[in-house]
C-alpha cells in the first residue's frame, strides 16, 4: 500500500465509524458553528421577561440581570429581578457540567435558599412559559444530532437539526428540534417534544442582531400549546465576552446584590413596576 493513500483510507474509517454510531456529519458540522458562535468567556445581559394573557391581553412583566460564566469543564448561569419591587432580589443560579448534569438553588430575599431537584428542573420560572431547564439550555450538547429536513423561516433557508437526550438523562423532553440558518448560525424556531411525544414547547425567535461579527437572538416568543397565555424574552442590552468573578455566583454575593436593589428603591421612592 502507498502511504500518500493512508490519510484517504483513514477518513473512509472515520466515516465509516461516524455512520456505524448514527452520527451525522453534516448536522454536527452545524451545530458546531451555533456552539462556537455562542462560545465566550462570559456575559452580563438585561433583559425583559413579558407574560401575555393571550384571551384578555393582561401583561405581567419582569425585568432581569442575566450573569454568565464559561468554564472548560462547566457554564453558570444567574438569573436575578431587578422590577418589580414585589420580587426584586429574587434569584435563580445554574451550573450545568461538560457531562449534562444541572444543579442549582433559588434565592428568595432576605435569606430563604432552596437547593434545585431534578424534580424541580420542569417547573415554570416566574409563572412564564420557561421551565428552569429551558434556561439551562443543555439540550444544545445532546449527542448524535441529525438533520431531518428543511424549511426557510422568516426569509432564512433553514436546515432542521433534531436533538435527542442520551440515555438516563434527567429532562423533561424527548426531542428537541432546531430550525437552524447556517447562514446566521443561530436557530430561529425551536419546537421541544416532551416525555410523550407531543408537542410542549414553541420557541419563535422573532429578532436577531449582527453583534461582533455574531449573530445574536434578542428577542423571542415561547408558546405552550393548550394554555392561554405566552411569554416574550426581550434583551434590553449586554456586554458579551467578559470575565465574570466566580464569586459573583456565590450565595453572599447574590444576598448582597439582593440588599443593594432593595435599598435604592426604598431609597428613590420608586415602586418599581414596569410598564
Amino acid at each position: 500500500m502507498k502511504t500518500s493513500s493512508l490519510p484517504w483510507l483513514v477518513m473512509v474509517l472515520v466515516l465509516q465509524l461516524a455512520r456505524a454510531r448514527g452520527a451525522d456529519p453534516a448536522a454536527e458540522e452545524l451545530l458546531g458553528k451555533v456552539l462556537d458562535a455562542q462560545r465566550n468567556r462570559g456575559a452580563v445581559i438585561r433583559a425583559k421577561l413579558v407574560v401575555t394573557d393571550t384571551a384578555t391581553e393582561e401583561r405581567r412583566a419582569v425585568q432581569l440581570r442575566l450573569k454568565v460564566r464559561c468554564d472548560d469543564d462547566c457554564t453558570r448561569r444567574l438569573y436575578q429581578v431587578l422590577w418589580p419591587r414585589q420580587r426584586q432580589g429574587q434569584a435563580l443560579c445554574l451550573e450545568r457540567t461538560r457531562e449534562g448534569s444541572v444543579t442549582g438553588f433559588l434565592f428568595e430575599p432576605p435569606d430563604q435558599v432552596t437547593p434545585l431537584t431534578p424534580e424541580m428542573l420542569g417547573r415554570p420560572y416566574l409563572d412564564s412559559d420557561l421551565s428552569l431547564e429551558d434556561l439551562a439550555e443543555g439540550f444544545w450538547h445532546w449527542p448524535s444530532p441529525s438533520i431531518s429536513g428543511e424549511e426557510t423561516v422568516k426569509g432564512e433557508p433553514c436546515k432542521i437539526i433534531d436533538l435527542r437526550p442520551p440515555a438516563g438523562s434527567k429532562t423533561s423532553y424527548s426531542l428537541v428540534r432546531a430550525w437552524v440558518s447556517p447562514r446566521q448560525a443561530v436557530p430561529l424556531r425551536l419546537e421541544k417534544f416532551g416525555g410523550d411525544g407531543t408537542l410542549a414547547k414553541r420557541v419563535l425567535v422573532e429578532k436577531v442582531v449582527l453583534h461582533d461579527k455574531n449573530w445574536v437572538p434578542v428577542t423571542a416568543v415561547v408558546q405552550t400549546p393548550g394554555r392561554k397565555q405566552e411569554t416574550t424574552l426581550e434583551i434590553s442590552s449586554g456586554y458579551r465576552d467578559i470575565e465574570i468573578p466566580l464569586e459573583e455566583f456565590s450565595l453572599a454575593a447574590i444576598r448582597k446584590s439582593a440588599q443593594s436593589l432593595i435599598q435604592e428603591t426604598q431609597t428613590s421612592g420608586r415602586t418599581g413596576e414596569l410598564k
